[in-house]
């Protein structure tokens, strides 16, 4: 499958440095920087709602996920 992004000027630059660098596509950047940003967050959603069942719920899912990103939790 095929997907069109428009990214601006600059971080096309630094995405276009990155694959010379380690001698691949573009597009293989794109995947692999994907493939971990999803699985990071498959990692806080599932400590999320680990915490969730543990803690009465005062606050949303949502809120709890941010708290938790931000390191303040």
């Amino acid at each position: 499958m095929q997907v069109l992004v428009r990214l601006d000027k600059d971080l096309y630059l630094k995405l276009d440095r990155l694959a010379k660098v380690l001698g691949v596509s573009r597009a293989e950047v794109m995947r692999r920087a994907l493939k971990e940003y999803i699985a990071r967050r498959e990692r806080v959603e599932s400590k999320t709602r680990k915490m969730r069942g543990i803690v009465k719920p005062k606050i949303s899912l949502e809120e709890l996920e941010k708290l938790y990103q931000s390191g303040r939790f």
